[in-house]
């Protein structure tokens, strides 16, 4: 579960049960390009330069909506991907089931799946792989 109390939503999934915002079905976007994808991050602050710049290189829109709610945002379809350079369990460990119930991919920065890799990806699928190879020179992973 996701709660954002100051703007009245709560993001929750169960295993094979699907993926709702404030009880209406939740779903990942369709976007299938990097260019124009939306991309969050709790903070830019952590990111290697040379990674951030091959992101901004591809066209990605970026933008800072931290934590849970960035999450949210992927799972609900108004963001098409969520980064975390450093990310505890306590974190994460909700948005593998989140995400995939949303229909999308959760991992690690190594692809990984799981939460306990130290880092988070959430995407809608469709991008995932090709994100993984932008972050894949990052020395921080």
């Amino acid at each position: 579960m996701i709660n954002v109390p100051a703007l009245g939503e709560t993001v929750y999934a169960a295993r094979g049960l699907g993926c709702y915002c404030n009880g209406v079905p939740a779903r990942v976007s369709e976007r299938s390009e990097l260019a124009e994808s939306y991309l969050s991050t709790s903070s830019f602050g952590e990111w290697d330069e040379t990674v951030l710049l091959g992101v901004r290189r591809a066209g990605l829109e970026l933008r800072t909506w931290g934590d849970g709610y960035g999450y949210a945002l992927v799972a609900t379809g108004r963001l098409d991907a969520m980064a975390d350079v450093w990310a505890q369990p306590y974190d994460v460990a909700a948005m593998p089931v989140i995400i995939s119930e949303a229909g999308g991919r959760f991992t690690d920065w190594r692809g990984v799946p799981g939460y306990e890799g130290g880092s988070g990806l959430a995407s809608n699928g469709r991008i995932h792989d090709e994100l993984l190879k932008l972050l894949a020179s990052s020395p921080r992973r």
